[in-house]
């Protein structure tokens, strides 16, 4: 499964935080958003983001027939 990190418009009230990296990235505690969700779904699945076009490059968006969206900022 295709796990994909989407970023929305309050992407924006965490800056400067999310200026150089997706919502996804950033940590609660010791893990980050991401690791967390990876540690539910068992771990062994590809990530991919959409976020903002100047972060694209380095956080590209794997498209795959199985996706799973997932708002990078949780549900937290």
């Amino acid at each position: 499964m295709n796990i994909v990190f989407f970023d929305d418009a309050n992407r924006d009230n965490l800056l400067p935080l999310t200026y150089t990296r997706p919502c996804a990235k950033l940590r609660l505690g010791i893990l980050t958003i991401e690791e967390k969700w990876l540690k539910y779904w068992g771990g062994q699945n590809v990530v991919s983001y959409i976020t903002a076009d100047y972060l694209s490059t380095k956080f590209p968006l794997i498209q795959e027939e199985d996706n799973l969206y997932l708002n990078g900022r949780g549900p937290y």
